[in-house]
């Protein structure tokens, strides 16, 4: 039951665990590959059920093995490294020189699909984050490949926060994939172990918990008494050891891997001592070298290490390594912070951490770099500027903005005083990008402007580095007024962006120039603006950088915004995933606020809620949060007449932004908020002033509903240049608006604006859908509005029975009993759907409990009764 498999040793308690993954097994040879994480304490004996497991598959597939290291911050990509061997030459090469982690990731599954294999992946509680994402990028792909996966993890070291959570819960929701979880052996399996062995297996199952190591290491003690610990046991495997012997345990314990073969001569250990430590049971063989036996073994040795030997050791490793080609520089950088050698900190951390972002392991990329920077000793000007910029980039991509813009603050400090101009400006167009995440508009502003007025000077700006740098300056302005939506500004500034970019054929900064007048022409409303930056979308890479991805998020936004909710809706569908599969936080909880807002707007409340929680409960930038904030505001303002002051929330990022986009939907939903509960919204003239002062192309929605809303507490209030809806309601003409906003699929809007019409018909039409979407206190008012400006027959509010009815149910809980009806579990309807497990338990729950059922198939047949599906 330890760490290497001996074949006498009989695994126990384990037949239904190895039943199911001889079954994956099975299914993914045949070509439906699949991924299977065995889970356990440390000690379960995970390695040898696999192990087991391989040696009766051994025939049937390729078989590759590797493994994760203890490293304090883990080598890029380090278990794809150990079978790099066995490649092909094209993933050997984008291991080496591909720039974007989708690209390695590709190519690696690629290769790994071409014949029937099984990888084995050991620890993958120490994973990077590379290794992670490249195992959830080959989960959405290997249900048509002759590919196992598996992979080892120990529970207790994956906490709620650890990346390897993100992998487990995509396994929770896929249909190819499981997760076997190995418990502790129970008392009659401690007893099958110790066969005639002349103990208590009621005592050794309460001294070792029923962990298969800790039995089979007390088993294995002959000398009198059990020993008490297992750290013990392990100890008395080294008695009567020569110093020899202890030089090589040392050398093991500080090193997070297995020893290379080739490393051993350069170490100075022969075969005398490895034969000894084997035969003691404590160290084994492995593809990667000589290791512990278990990494139980490693932590027991350490804990006897001499004070004071710990520097040597790693000097020796290093020493060893730099003679014999190197090793991978997380590796290097372990043993250089335990030696304590400066330069030897900061070459390979730095090289760890450019290793780390290409394969897309950010937070460690980021990680690695701060060590360089803080172990690395003083730097030159330049070689220091460069790190932290690398810092910097790295902390933004992976959300932690505070850090981002000290870092690059820092690096421009370095750069104005070296006279670097085309840094120096590069590093100010950074801060404006990091400001504006970070709601600084005003900071944003300042550094958009320096990156261009840094190189007004002719000579500066001559270098083609420097001309790209003012061109990308510009194009940053240019966006910053785009979404301030002063589109004549935005246009000057994108001729000098688009005539830099013409004379240096900068591809970046060309399409960069492209999707935002592309953009800036669907603000403007003009016809093709939409289908051009489409066009633009279809040409990107398959990576989906930065740049390109903006294009989606912005066009999505501006889809709600404009109420072209159906397109929105088709858009979000294929944009969306494409964030989880090329690796973009930012977008996704960007583009999660834009598909809450639609279900928002389109009635389903639920499907807003989720996808706002998902934003709101993550640290994450606070770009992305102000409709999330709304969302959750309007929603439980609406159905019970407090919003928990999200409202508050959303307002005061808004006004931090400044950006009428933002500042206006906030705005209304205050007003509304006076509107259902009477408590004042403060000066009206503020809110009116705030209308006349945003009367420009672009902001006909936003205006026009801040008018709307402005008009049920003033009505007085008058507005021009709003979008067709609105403009029928300031005109009078309420029922021709609701058949405008029903046209639009905008619910709520419209359902508000039958109950205005002043015809009792349509008044009962409104309420019949403001309670149909659980609007209750906003019913309660407009019936109590009704009935006091004289209208007879105000109906009563429906009760809970009447609303659990097909038309109570979501668009999406519609679309999850559709696929129920395909005989979908909730796993691959979570798949599907790109939901988390979670979620999709959620909505089947809701809609068993709306149509009045106990279960899924009687849910479907009752949907198919009602014509909800087909």
């Amino acid at each position: 039951m330890c760490a290497g498999y001996h074949p006498d040793v009989r695994l126990v308690e384990r037949d239904r665990q190895f039943a199911t993954l001889t079954a994956c097994a099975d299914a993914a040879l045949a070509g439906a590959g699949q991924l299977v994480v065995v889970s356990g304490e440390s000690g379960a004996g995970k390695t040898a059920f696999i192990e087991h497991f391989v040696a009766h598959r051994a025939d049937d597939a390729r078989v590759l093995a590797a493994s994760c290291d203890p490293l304090a911050t883990p080598r890029p990509l380090g278990p794809v490294h150990d079978i790099a061997g066995v490649l092909g030459a094209p993933a050997r090469a984008a291991l080496t020189d591909a720039e974007h982690a989708y690209d390695i990731f590709e190519a690696v599954l690629t290769d790994l699909g071409e014949v029937p294999t099984i990888v084995v992946i050991d620890d993958l509680h120490w994973a990077d984050q590379g290794t992670i994402d490249l195992l959830r990028f080959a989960l959405r792909r290997i249900h048509r490949r002759p590919l196992l996966l598996v992979g080892a993890a120990r529970d207790e070291e994956v906490g709620l926060g650890h990346p390897l959570r993100a992998l487990l819960a995509d396994i929770a929701r896929a249909g190819n994939a499981q997760l076997l979880a190995l418990p502790a052996l129970t008392e009659d399996g401690v007893r099958e172990l110790a066969a005639d062995r002349p103990v208590d297996p009621a005592r050794l199952h309460r001294t070792t918990g029923g962990n298969a190591f800790f039995v089979t290491e007390m088993l294995d003690h002959t000398a009198g008494e059990l020993p008490v610990t297992v750290r013990d046991a392990v100890l008395g495997r080294t008695v009567g050891l020569q110093e020899s012997d202890w030089d090589v345990l040392n050398l093991l314990s500080c090193s997070p891997e297995a020893i290379p073969d080739h490393l051993l001569p350069a170490l100075g250990v022969t075969m005398p001592p490895l034969r000894r430590l084997r035969d003691a049971h404590l160290i084994r063989r492995t593809a990667r070298g000589v290791a512990f036996r278990h990494d139980l073994c490693r932590l027991a040795v350490a804990s006897v290490l001499p004070p004071g030997a710990e520097p040597q050791l790693h000097s020796r490793m290093l020493t060893a390594y730099e003679q014999t080609g190197g090793a991978d520089p997380a590796v290097m950088t372990h043993h250089a912070i335990g030696a304590g050698d400066r330069v030897r900190i900061r070459a390979a951390a730095t090289a760890a951490g450019s290793a780390s972002s290409r394969s897309g392991a950010h937070r460690q990329a980021a990680e690695f770099y701060r060590i360089a920077m803080e172990y690395g000793g003083e730097l030159p000007a330049e070689a220091e500027a460069e790190l932290l910029e690398l810092l910097a980039a790295e902390y933004y991509l992976t959300d932690q903005l505070d850090g981002a813009i000290e870092a690059c603050g820092r690096a421009l400090r370095v750069r104005r005083a070296a006279g670097a101009t085309a840094e120096l400006s590069a590093d100010h167009h950074a801060l404006a990008v990091y400001d504006w995440y970070n709601a600084d508009r005003r900071g944003a502003d300042e550094h958009a402007a320096r990156a261009v007025t840094v190189l007004d000077d002719a000579a500066a700006a001559r270098s083609p580095s420097a001309q790209i740098s003012l061109g990308h300056g510009f194009a940053m302005q240019a966006y910053l007024a785009m979404q301030s939506t002063d589109l004549r500004h935005a246009g000057a500034l994108l001729a000098h962006a688009r005539e830099i970019a013409d004379a240096t054929r900068d591809p970046a900064l060309s399409v960069r120039v492209e999707i935002i007048e592309g953009i800036c022409s669907v603000i403007a409303g003009e016809a093709t603006g939409r289908d051009t930056v489409l066009a633009i979308m279809r040409s990107a890479p398959r990576h989906l950088d930065e740049i390109y991805s903006s294009g989606y998020t912005n066009l999505t936004y501006l889809d709600v915004e404009q109420r072209r909710l159906a397109d929105a809706a088709e858009l979000l569908s294929v944009s969306l995933p494409m964030t989880w599969e090329r690796d973009l936080p930012i977008c996704r909880v960007w583009q999660l606020g834009a598909r809450g807002r639609l279900s928002l707007l389109s009635g389903d409340w639920d499907d807003a809620l989720v996808d706002a929680a998902a934003v709101l409960d993550a640290p994450t930038a606070p770009l992305a949060r102000t409709w999330p904030h709304l969302i959750a505001g309007l929603i439980a303002l609406r159905r019970t007449g407090d919003d928990d002051q999200q409202l508050d929330a959303a307002w005061a990022l808004a006004r931090r932004f400044g950006e009428p986009v933002r500042v206006l939907p906030a705005a209304s939903a205050l007003i509304e908020r006076a509107w259902l509960t009477g408590t004042p919204v403060g000066d009206v003239a503020d809110y009116r002033r705030m209308l006349e002062e945003t009367h420009r192309p672009g902001l006909e929605w936003a205006r026009g509903e801040l008018a709307v809303w402005l008009m049920r507490i003033d009505p007085t209030v008058a507005a021009d240049g709003v979008a067709a809806p609105y403009r029928c309601y300031l005109d009078g003409d309420t029922a021709r608006a609701a058949e405008e906003f029903e046209k639009l699929g905008s619910l709520y809007e419209a359902a508000l604006a039958w109950t205005e019409s002043g015809v009792e018909e349509q008044a009962r039409r409104g309420l019949d859908m403001l309670d149909r979407m659980g609007a209750t206190a906003v019913a309660d008012k407009v019936r109590r509005d009704l009935r006091a400006n004289g209208m007879k027959g105000v109906p009563s509010r429906r009760r809970l029975s009447t609303l659990h009815n097909p038309a109570g149910l979501t668009r999406r809980q519609v679309e999850v009993l559709s696929r129920m009806g395909d005989g979908l579990t909730n796993t691959e309807l979570a798949a599907q759907l790109y939901l988390s497990a979670k979620t999709v338990d959620h909505h089947v729950s809701a809609i068993l409990a709306k149509l009045g059922v106990a279960n899924r198939r009687d849910a479907v047949r009752r949907g198919r009764e009602l014509g909800l599906i087909s």
